[in-house]
């Protein structure tokens, strides 16, 4: 058997989870910046965070295209999971193969993880400013204002909010 497909693949792979894993770190200096409210080094992480993001992505189409190259050497149907084509490999193989393949969803879960906790923390923040400017504006509840912060009236047509904190 050729292994050079699915060195390859293993080496596309071990790619993305560095990748992954840069993004996470990215992803902690946007919280940072946020939990911090240091506003223009927030900018500055959320663009390296854009970057590392679309790095992932460009790493995640090599790999992609590594693996179905890998299977249409070895035969199998291009839907086919690790697990089937780690049995279709030599014992030598599958350990390295499916290694590669959890280190992957390792470094993927990590990177869910820390998105919903931003997530989580922005959202509560924001909520928590809500309800701080109701408190202390209460006047204000239930008006829409315009760009230059004056109360707009509003007729009963639809109406499409920008709610970005």
């Amino acid at each position: 058997m050729d292994t050079d497909r699915l060195m390859k693949f293993i080496g596309r792979t071990a790619y993305q989870v560095a990748a992954l894993d840069a993004f996470v770190e990215e992803q902690r200096g946007v919280a940072g910046a946020v939990r911090a409210r240091d506003w223009p080094r927030l900018e500055k992480a959320l663009e390296r965070a854009a970057a590392a993001a679309e790095a992932v992505s460009a790493c995640e189409a090599d790999r992609t295209e590594s693996w179905h190259d890998f299977l249409a050497e070895t035969g199998l149907p291009p839907d086919s999971t690790v697990f089937r084509a780690s049995l279709s490999l030599p014992l030598e193989y599958r350990s390295a193969l499916n290694d590669a393949y959890r280190a992957l969803r390792l470094s993927a879960m990590r990177a869910r993880i820390e998105n919903d906790t931003l997530s989580g923390f922005v959202g509560s923040a924001a909520s928590t400013l809500r309800q701080a400017m109701e408190a202390l504006f209460p006047e204000r509840k239930g008006r829409i204002y315009g760009k230059s912060g004056r109360a707009q009236h509003v007729g009963s047509g639809a109406l499409i909010l920008d709610t970005a904190l």
